[in-house]
């Protein structure tokens, strides 16, 4: 039971990693465009 409780907080924080790391790319992008 523990184990899966950290496996679900684990995988929620790689979710919010990948979606910083996803608008750092875009904005990066955008700033280069212009």
């Amino acid at each position: 039971r523990f184990r899966c409780g950290v496996y679900r907080v684990v995988y929620t924080i790689q979710d919010d990693v990948l979606l910083v790391l996803v608008i750092e790319v875009g904005h990066r992008k955008d700033a280069d465009r212009d």
